[in-house]
Order: structure tokens, then sequence, then C-alpha cells
């Protein structure tokens, strides 16, 4: 253990990884107990964090040519050095922190700003309209509010590698045997053999549900695979380390990027839950005998308020429109 809490070049290799999701479970377990032994430990991991959040940031703002890219990166650089850089020592750690932290520092930067560089990064803020991208090689794909991908487009037509850093995708994959498809969620990866899917990743939690074609959800560090075909959902818990694979149970998972809802004597309530997610628009029931009610009803509406008002119709309650939202009442 004596090793492992000076090897600082050791240290910061695993933070990297960890960033980049590339670390295998192995290595996370190590810097987890690392950033556990102390609270200046984790303050250094948290720096790293600040890092490229901050890049991404910068990219996501303005897109910067190499040589405005360098003179950037020569700006902050210099506002590093000048700044007096406050690290707090352990008797655990010893000295190489105060040093280390500092160089590592401003050697981060340089690492995530040319990184970064490579990488087209797409977001859909929280609570946005549905966002809609074709990648280079013609695949097409949905952004829910919140969720964020990104890729390498210089070389993406034979190199279709994309990665779904957090949130909700459904994608219609350009089908090319001979590059295949990839989407990177971490500690798993979804390989495209020909189809069209749905993708949640969030926190800790991932699923892929296959509207059409197979899909191979896979875990490359344990060599586990499971093939999802038409109406399958896979998934992966990074709590259990397991891949699992079952029929889907939710008729609407995709129907917060086309908006075809299909409802069976389907509770009131739950019905507005989905729509209000789906919509991204608050909806409140108000009286406990509609509360009650169940609706039956196809609804295929780009906007909440036609599809309430079906629903107001059919089950013969009064629709308001209020700022915050959307009220359900009985008349």
């Amino acid at each position: 253990m004596e090793e492992f809490e000076t090897n600082e070049e050791f240290i910061y290799s695993l933070i990297i990884d960890e960033l980049d999701e590339l670390i295998s479970p192995e290595k996370r377990y190590l810097l987890q107990n690392w950033r556990r032994m102390s609270p200046e430990n984790e303050v250094t991991y948290q720096e790293f964090v600040r890092i490229q959040q901050n890049i991404d940031l910068l990219y996501q703002k303005q897109a910067y040519t190499a040589e405005e890219s360098w003179e950037e990166l020569d700006k902050k650089l210099e506002g590093v050095q000048n700044h007096k850089l406050t690290v707090r020592r352990n008797r655990n750690l010893g000295t190489w922190l105060s040093v280390a932290a500092s160089v590592m520092l401003i050697l981060s930067i340089g690492y995530y700003f040319i990184n970064n560089a490579r990488y087209t990064v797409v977001r859909n803020e929280k609570g946005a309209k549905v966002k809609n991208v074709f990648l280079p090689d013609g695949t097409e794909l949905a952004l829910n509010g919140g969720a964020a991908i990104r890729y390498i487009s210089s070389d993406f037509n034979t190199n279709r590698k994309l990665e779904l850093v957090n949130g909700e995708v459904f994608v219609k994959v350009k089908h090319d045997r001979q590059y295949p498809f990839v989407i990177d969620l971490g500690e798993v990866h979804a390989r495209d053999i020909g189809t069209s899917f749905n993708i949640v990743k969030e926190q800790q939690e991932i699923s892929v549900t296959v509207e059409e074609g197979i899909v191979a959800l896979e875990q490359p560090s344990t060599s586990q695979s499971v093939l999802l075909t038409m109406g399958v959902t896979g998934r992966y818990s990074a709590s259990t380390k397991k891949l699992i694979a079952e029929q889907n149970q939710d008729i609407n998972y995709k129907a917060w990027a086309d908006k075809k809802f299909v409802f069976t004597e389907t509770p009131l309530k739950e019905v507005t839950r989905q729509l209000s997610k789906a919509y991204h628009t608050p909806i409140t029931v108000n009286g406990n005998e509609l509360k009650k009610k169940k609706l039956t009803a196809n609804l295929y509406y780009q906007t909440p308020d036609s599809a309430l008002n079906v629903i107001a119709a059919t089950l013969q309650c009064k629709l308001t429109s209020t700022k915050g939202g959307y009220i359900l009442s009985e008349n």
C-alpha cells in the first residue's frame, strides 16, 4: 500500500482513465480506495473533474481552430502558473502531493485540451425538446433532454464509435457490414448488427431496448455479452456488474422521441407521468374520482395541448393551462 500511496504517476493515470471512462473495474477499485484515504486526495481528484468540465464547456460554446486552441491553452497555463495553488499535505502522502499536484494539474489541462479537441460533442439541455442529429455515416440520432454524446468525426465512416456520456438517445443505424457501429457506455458497449434501438444511461444503470434488428450488449472486461433482438431489453448495473436480457414491458419506451403513446386501461396518474416526462411539462390531476379513472387511447401528438384535449374529452374532465403546466380536474 505504501508504494501505491507514493506512486503519483500511477495515481494520476488512474484519474485520467476514470474521467475518460476507460478504467478497468480493478483499477477503479484502487482509485476509490485512494480517494477515501484522505480529504486531500478527494480534493485532488475533483480538481481534475473540474478541468474536464471546464474544457467541455469551452468546446460547447465555441469551436476553436488548432491555432486558437494553443493560444487558449497558453492563457490557461499562464493563469495556473501565476496562481498560488494551495496544496494540503498529510502524513500518509508525504511531500510528493505538493509538487505533483501542481505539475500534473498543469499537464492535465494540456492533456484534456488536446484530447477533447479530437471529439465532436453534442449536448441537449435538460428539459429541452428532442434534438435530432445525423452522424457522418448517415446514422440518425434523437437526443432526449439532458443527453450528451461525443465522437471523432474525422474518421467516423471507418471507425464508427460513439460515446453516450449520459442520458437517453434513440438510434437508427446506417448499416455497414464492414464497419460495425459501436456505442461506448463505459463498462459496457452496445454493438449494432443492423438495427434501431433506444439507450438510457443514468448514473449506474444502463438499458438498451431494440426496436428492430439485433444488438450485442458486451462487457469487455469480463467477455460477457447478451444478444438483444426485437422487443428485448438489455440491462446492466454497475453495482452488480451483471448483464441481463428480458422482454420489454414498456410499450411507450420511445414515445419521448416519436410522441406515439398507446394506453390500455392505464391509470390516469401513470398516463400523466409518461406525458410529463415526454413533453417536459408538469401535468397535475385534481380530484379523487378522476385519479381513479383509466384511459384507453392511442395518442400521436407533437404538443401536450392536443394530447391532453383528447384525454379531457375521453374522460369528460376539464383541462386548464397554466404558466407552470397543465391541470386535469373534474367538471
